[in-house]
């Protein structure tokens, strides 16, 4: 529990049972959501039922303008959730995109009278003990803290110190409520009808969640960053830097890491995303199939071009939010993406059992034919990509489209996995429209599997090589 007696890991029931003793303070934020949403649905519903999508594209700047307000004002939480969606140009019309980035840049900072408060009271002591300067007004103010550069006390050395928003735990412990709530009144529909979805959106919203409140835990993220680093250097990633961790000056609500100086990915030119984009993708193949750590979180802010090239290229930042996959579960991937590019469909069934997608009783000759049918057209044989719109994002929806009458869910730690690679994969389509991240990591692969003598490796090379497409 922190000093006003929530709790500092995410657990419902807790929560709960805290802002109960709050006086009504859950059904006000759940009426704040209601009054803001509700209108907002209720006109799309109506423009939709009216004129249908010409209507919705007639009002497409309106209704966009209106969503980034709402968003704005419900606040921390929702504006993180609408940064993510900020670079899905394969799912948002241009209209909803370009407001949606406004929102990068759009968290008004919090006074910086508050900010040295909180350093002092965290690291118990004057501001001047510990630094020699900083900058007056925050560099980056972001949903849950905001950034100073900063000189260490006696040193030449310049640092980034992360400061936590105010009673941020208070705002997202009562978003994250609001949040599950709805989710059950989905759930609710979704068991009536579409009773043959067995996905536990419920538990998918929990473990998002627990995530989210993890990220409040800045002693968290230092301990995440630190791993991230070690792996990263462990397997010789080239062209990336994961800044170091200050750990003696790291508390709960105050984070101080290496000052770096660069542009963020996504305001690079297209042929520089296109180049970077190559070094961060092979960054996080090797977190997600080779170390089974990895940055759930790799939204524009996160990715940065490097001003000093004796570092790296890009810089990997912000470690709040990160997951682990186990060494079952990274082989089963690795025989997806096999498997998904040699378009062996019967195979891949076995892959969606194996990751408990599939229920182990389907049928597979109906689920076959229905792969087949909502894949092939985002693959050919060997791994090629082709011109078929729409990546990771869309090959999903169409493939959750043709399963709606087959029992399927969707694990919840796929929640952080399917956030990663969607948002990685937009910014990278900023840079190319044709880029596919699920193609692209055919030859990562094939490379991993011939640098690997164990027994499932060598098995999934088989495929590879020997592979009738």
């Amino acid at each position: 529990m922190d000093e006003d007696g929530l709790p500092l890991v995410y657990d419902k029931a807790q929560i709960q049972k805290y802002w109960d003793k709050q006086g009504g303070a859950l059904q006000r934020r759940w009426g704040e959501f209601l009054s803001l949403s509700v209108p907002f649905l209720t006109k799309v519903a109506t423009l939709a039922i009216t004129g249908g999508s010409a209507e919705l594209s007639k009002n497409d700047r309106a209704l966009a303008k209106d969503a980034r307000i709402i968003i704005e004002k419900l606040g921390p939480t929702y504006i993180k959730a609408g940064q993510m969606m900020s670079v899905r140009p394969d799912v948002l019309p241009q209209a909803a995109l370009d407001e949606l980035a406004v929102l990068q840049d759009s968290v008004k900072a919090f006074e910086t009278s508050v900010a040295i408060d909180t350093i002092e009271s965290e690291l118990g002591g004057p501001l001047a003990e510990f630094f020699d300067e900083i900058s007056e007004t925050p560099v980056a103010a972001a949903s849950l803290a905001q950034v100073y550069r900063a000189k260490l006390k006696g040193k030449d050395e310049y640092v980034a110190v992360k400061v936590q928003r105010p009673k941020i735990l208070d705002t997202v412990s009562k978003d994250l409520y609001v949040l599950r709530r709805a989710a059950e009144v989905y759930q609710g529909l979704i068991e009536r009808f579409a009773p043959q979805q067995r996905t536990d959106y419920v538990g998918l919203l929990n473990e998002w969640a627990v995530g989210f409140y993890t990220e409040l835990d800045f002693l968290n993220e230092a301990a995440n960053q630190q791993k991230l680093r070690d792996l990263l250097m462990q397997e010789e990633v080239k062209d990336i830097y994961v800044p170091e961790v200050k750990h003696e000056l790291c508390t709960r609500r105050i984070l101080v890491t290496e000052w770096m100086d660069g542009v963020k990915l996504s305001d690079c030119p297209p042929e520089e995303i296109r180049e970077l984009v190559g070094i961060g993708q092979e960054c996080f193949l090797v977190q997600l199939l080779q170390v089974g750590f990895f940055h759930s979180d790799p939204h524009p802010g996160n990715l940065m071009k490097l001003n000093d090239p004796s570092k790296g290229k890009l810089a990997l930042l912000d470690f709040g939010l990160v997951a682990s996959i186990q060494q079952e579960d990274m082989d089963t991937m690795v025989s997806s993406i096999i498997h998904l590019a040699n378009k062996d469909y019967p195979s891949l069934v076995d892959d969606f059992i194996n990751l408990k997608i599939l229920p182990t009783d389907c049928d597979r000759a109906k689920v076959v034919p229905l792969m087949d049918k909502a894949l092939s057209p985002y693959v050919k044989g060997g791994g090629a990509k082709n011109s078929t719109a729409g990546g990771f994002q869309a090959m999903t929806q169409d493939l959750l489209t043709v399963l709606n009458d087959i029992p399927f869910s969707i694990p919840p730690y796929f929640a952080l996995l399917g956030r990663a690679v969607v948002t990685l994969e937009g910014i990278a389509l900023l840079g190319n429209p044709d880029y596919r991240l699920v193609m692209e990591a055919y030859p990562f692969v094939a490379r991993k599997l011939l640098r690997e003598d164990r027994p499932e490796a060598q098995r999934a090379l088989q495929e590879v090589l020997y592979a009738s497409t």
